[in-house]
């Protein structure tokens, strides 16, 4: 069931799932499903179908991203926060361009208001994020 939360979530420890993998796999490919594996003193994990992450992988996501960054970046309200705190969530996700285009609006921004930006701690927290999935996207030659 795509939309799920982790609360109401199926789960399963890595133990049982090692005995049960096929019919584990099974059930979240005809289901749509997905199932939480969890272990003694180690991260859970989600099992899902990789098509929910359809949404997160197109040019689409990386344009309302940046559109968002852009309507954003200078306001005073509680945009600017929101939207940090999400672009940091989805960093990971978000194509090359993206980060790229990010990396640019922000130091171009930060430029033309001579660092009287609203909020600019967050957005000099966000760009130096970026930075640094570049510079990994970079060093592990995933960098497009």
């Amino acid at each position: 069931m795509k939309g799920q939360t982790t609360e109401n979530m199926q789960t399963i420890t890595r133990s049982d799932l090692r005995k049960t993998l096929n019919t584990v796999l099974d059930q979240v490919a005809q289901e749509d499903a997905a199932v939480m594996i969890t272990g003694r003193q180690k991260k859970s994990v989600v099992l899902c179908p990789a098509e929910w992450f359809d949404p997160y992988v197109d040019a689409e996501f990386g344009l309302i991203v940046t559109s968002a960054i852009r309507y954003a970046i200078g306001r005073m309200s509680y945009m600017p926060s929101v939207v940090c705190e999400f672009t940091l969530r989805f960093m990971p996700m978000l194509d090359s361009k993206t980060i790229h285009v990010m990396i640019r609006d922000i130091t171009e921004t930060m430029e033309r208001w001579q660092g009287e930006l609203t909020d600019s701690e967050l957005w000099l927290n966000l760009r130096a994020k970026a930075e640094e999935e570049k510079t990994r996207r970079i060093s592990e030659g995933q960098w497009e």
